[in-house]
């Protein structure tokens, strides 16, 4: 996910101490953010693996069903990680876009604006491929390589700039959530209407509006209505042993997800943290201009600002699962919505001060050599997860998807993790890059990238 990997991450204006050196020609020098990179994308599947292994219904029904472990499962990691890694993982990214516009006007024939949104647009084809052939049901390429692009006329803002525009963003984030309840609010209010006419006289002629009216409330209340059949039958064809019947059943969820909520929602919320990860490397937070001591208190501050925000919003997040048209009905503003870009922002920034401050202080050892393995191939690693996900849960692979509970599938998640860790330290002795990695920086330089190191070791600054 970063935007290119042979870049100098900082200027070369910064003093010795404060660079952060990523030049995979001269062997893959590991760095804190690598090490950040492989924490958010080792935790975002802590996540996105309910997305993997449960129908959408399962993982709803935890939420209405019984208060047992498995529910408090579910909610402790929501509140810890749900609003936490993925924006961890779109705030590094956002810090990789600026040292790669600061390189020389020119490289390898290209201009660095033309490898710039080249590669941007590479990583969007990576993100259809990640959801269209490997079926995935999380993709955050496609979605980083559109806000890439649109990033690059913002280059030359100051921190301050890049802080204004993030809050902005982040206001547009919290406004489309309010947008989105009070369309809600409007339909119900119109159902509400013909509902009262009918009382009132029960042979009325309704005219084609109000029929209109009442069964848009009505559909959206049954299309969100636990449906055992329904649910099944996405169990058996996600199990079905042919790849185009599963492709048949997901798609419309990727065209879903790509456009109208990506377009509605997304675009806002992966675009502030970006922004407030470009804020921060301008102030030099990711290149140890800040002591332990300071990382250790913007950890304390940033975590315990982002809990208190999510436990105070966690019921009306809860409710709205639970029983979303009772919460519209009742006119209970939908908090969650209004609130999540501040707990995603200071859970970003808190996670990020505690790795680094950790980093700093010599306290990971080799977890931070594994950790900062995983993180320098991520899009290899991304593309893995997913890869390894699918076959695991689909039919034509193991065909598991629904069948285990919440808590197993944090041992799938384990045995990811080892896998990847070992694996991204191994291949690191010998390549300079992921092969993802290889294929995206090939395709933007047109032309075929070296990929064997010149040396065997790599180094841990």
């Amino acid at each position: 996910m970063e935007n290119k990997t042979d870049y100098a991450v900082e200027p070369a204006s910064l003093p010795e101490a404060q660079r952060d050196y990523t030049q995979p020609d001269a062997g893959p020098r590991l760095t804190v953010r690598h090490v950040l990179l492989g924490v958010a994308l080792l935790g975002l599947l802590l996540v996105s693996i309910r997305a993997f292994g449960l129908t959408q219904a399962q993982a709803t029904q935890l939420w209405r069903g019984p208060h047992g472990g498995n529910y408090q499962l579910l909610k402790w990691t929501h509140l810890l990680l749900d609003n936490a890694m993925a924006p961890l993982l779109a705030l590094v990214v956002g810090v990789g876009l600026l040292p790669f516009l600061a390189r020389p006007k020119t490289t390898a024939g290209y201009a660095i604006p033309e490898l710039y949104i080249r590669g941007s647009l590479w990583l969007l084809v990576f993100g259809i491929v990640n959801a269209f052939i490997l079926l995935s049901p999380v993709d955050i390429l496609f979605h980083y390589g559109i806000v890439a692009v649109f990033m690059f006329p913002l280059q030359r803002l100051s921190a301050r700039g890049f802080l204004i525009a993030a809050i902005v963003t982040g206001l547009f984030f919290s406004g489309k959530g309010y947008w989105n309840y009070t369309e809600q609010r409007e339909k119900f209010t119109k159902y509400q209407k013909v509902v009262a006419l009918e009382k009132k006289n029960k042979k009325v002629k309704l005219t084609d509006e109000q029929k209109g009216d009442k069964s848009a409330w009505e559909g959206m209340v049954k299309g969100i209505a636990y449906d055992k059949e329904k649910d099944t039958k996405a169990i058996a064809t996600t199990r079905s042993a042919a790849y185009s019947d599963v492709w048949d059943f997901l798609v419309p969820r990727f065209q879903y997800d790509q456009a109208w909520q990506f377009y509605q929602r997304k675009i806002w919320d992966i675009a502030s943290l970006m922004l407030l990860g470009m804020a921060l490397f301008r102030w030099g937070f990711f290149t140890n201009r800040f002591s332990t001591g300071q990382y250790a208190a913007i950890a304390l501050g940033g975590l315990v600002v982002s809990q208190a925000v999510a436990w105070l919003s966690l019921p009306t997040y809860e409710a709205a699962i639970v029983d979303y048209p009772k919460l519209i009905s009742s006119g209970t503003l939908p908090l969650a919505d209004l609130v999540q870009p501040i707990e995603r922002a200071f859970a970003a920034v808190g996670w990020a001060s505690l790795v680094i401050g950790l980093y700093q202080a010599g306290r990971a050892g080799l977890l931070s050599r594994a950790l900062g393995a995983v993180g320098q191939m991520p899009l290899t690693n991304f593309l893995l997860q997913a890869a390894l996900c699918t076959f695991f849960f689909y039919g034509y692979g193991m065909s598991y998807f629904g069948s285990i509970r919440l808590q197993y599938l944090y041992l799938v998640v384990a045995e990811i993790w080892l896998f990847q860790l070992i694996f991204s330290t191994v291949w690191l002795r010998r390549f300079q890059l992921g092969p993802a990695e290889w294929l995206w920086k090939s395709l933007t330089y047109n032309r075929r990238q070296p990929i064997r190191l010149a040396t065997s070791t790599p180094v841990l600054s």
